[in-house]
C-alpha cells in the first residue's frame, strides 16, 4: 500500500481573501517616509515578499490614496490649571486611654498615658501576685 500524503496546518490560516481597498491601505502606509516594509508585513500579518508584490500592483493607487489624504497636525495645547492645596489633615479629638487588666480578684485600671516601664512594672507585679 503507498504512503498517503498527510498536510499539518500550524498557525493561522494561509489563504486569506483581501480586498483590494484593504491592499491598498497597507499599500499605502508602506509607501510613507520613514517606514519599514518588513514591520508594515509583519502588524498585518503577512509576507514582506506578499507586500511588495502588492506595491507592484497598487502603487499608483495607494500613491493617490496619500495623496488625498492631510498629514494629521497637532493643536498646541496649554493647560492653565489652579494648583491642588491637599487639606490640612485635622486629628481627631483626643479620646482618654484606658486600660484594665484583670487578675484572679485583682483588677488594674490605668487612665491616660502611660510610659512603658510604669507599666512594665505593675505587668510584673501583677505577674507575682497570679
Amino acid at each position: 500500500m503507498r504512503p498517503r500524503r498527510v498536510e499539518v496546518l500550524t498557525g493561522p490560516e494561509r489563504r486569506r481573501k483581501w480586498p483590494d481597498e484593504v491592499k491598498i491601505a497597507i499599500v499605502a502606509e508602506a509607501l510613507a517616509k520613514g517606514v519599514v516594509v518588513s514591520e508594515v508585513a509583519r502588524r498585518h500579518d503577512i509576507a514582506p515578499s506578499q507586500l511588495f508584490g502588492w506595491m507592484r500592483r497598487f502603487r499608483p493607487e495607494a500613491e493617490a490614496v496619500s495623496a488625498s489624504v492631510e498629514p494629521l497636525t497637532f493643536a498646541p495645547v496649554a493647560l492653565d490649571v489652579a494648583p491642588v492645596v491637599p487639606p490640612i489633615p485635622t486629628l481627631p479629638p483626643e479620646r482618654p486611654v484606658a486600660i484594665e487588666i484583670s487578675v484572679g480578684i485583682a483588677t488594674v485600671r490605668i487612665r491616660g498615658a502611660v510610659d512603658t516601664r510604669s507599666l512594665a512594672a505593675v505587668l510584673k507585679a501583677l505577674k507575682v501576685l497570679a
